[in-house]
């Protein structure tokens, strides 16, 4: 069993009325503003990691101001998911996905010929202090993404589709920290955009499954960025490039075993209307 995914519209509101709208504009203004904070920071010469806040933090911003803008509580309903639990305690067990996961790219290089002999040196205490840091960036992305814009796009299209639709552009906005000088400068694009929309996909059937848990959710995507220190010891471009092809692998075997075939697309315009009958894990 799980809870309903609830976003009442407010009769007046033309955001409120139309879903998919909203979702809309909350991916428009989400890459735009990531456009002028890449101009911004780039241009002032600052920090490269205060890029990486700059696109992270405004989803939860324009997520807030689009659900204020609906009315009839939207605000709170968007903020209570951060409180929501899976009803199926199995769910939880998602958040070892990407433990392993990182652990298979470990084995992966090692299979492409890595010399194995620092790994894991450097793993403590970092694999504890990460997760950490990057905990308010992974859930100020999913109260945008997951919280706001999933489920009004559920009202259009399946879980699956919807999932690919926002890949896309959540890779786009990743994009500039891959320009020269920025933190991510040398590392692959390809990989970046395989494991976002890999992300995309993994998140979205954790969302629908759990009910519209923006908790599980964020716990998983803070994860999914801080055991990157499970790989340290290898090559770092090696492993980027294993990255972008396991984390694929991952979301495809969630699909072909079966993670959204009893999802069901919505057959209301609604957002009020129940999202999923899904599957456990």
């Amino acid at each position: 069993m799980t809870r309903t995914v609830e976003v009442t519209p407010r009769a007046g509101s033309r955001l409120g009325r139309e879903p998919l709208r909203g979702a809309a504009w909350f991916v428009g203004l989400t890459l735009a503003f990531a456009g002028l904070a890449a101009v911004a920071v780039i241009g002032s010469g600052a920090q490269p990691t205060l890029l990486a806040f700059a696109l992270a933090l405004p989803p939860t911003l324009i997520a807030s101001a689009l659900a204020w803008r609906e009315g009839n509580g939207a605000v709170g309903r968007l903020f209570r998911q951060l409180a929501v639990r899976p009803r199926d305690r199995r769910w939880w067990l998602v958040l070892l996905i990407p433990a392993g996961t990182f652990l298979a790219v470990d084995v992966v290089a090692v299979a492409l010929g890595e010399p194995s002999a620092g790994a894991f040196d450097d793993v403590f205490p970092a694999v504890l202090i990460v997760p950490l840091v990057v905990i308010v960036p992974a859930f100020a992305e999913e109260i945008g993404w997951r919280g706001y814009a999933l489920p009004r796009t559920l009202t259009a299209m399946t879980p699956l589709r919807a999932a690919l639709v926002l890949g896309i552009p959540w890779a786009i906005i990743h994009v500039p920290l891959y320009w020269p000088g920025q933190m991510n400068s040398g590392s692959a694009v390809w990989s970046m955009a395989t494991q976002v929309v890999s992300y995309s996909v993994i998140l979205t059937w954790i969302y629908v499954g759990t009910g519209g848990s923006v908790l599980v959710t964020g716990l998983f995507h803070a994860l999914a960025n801080g055991l990157v220190p499970l790989t340290n010891g290898f090559d770092p471009y090696v492993v980027w490039d294993i990255r972008g092809a396991v984390f694929p692998i991952v979301a495809i075997l969630i699909v072909a075993l079966g993670g959204f075939r009893r999802i069901d697309r919505p057959t209301s315009t609604s957002v009020s209307e129940p999202v999923a009958r899904p599957v456990v894990p």
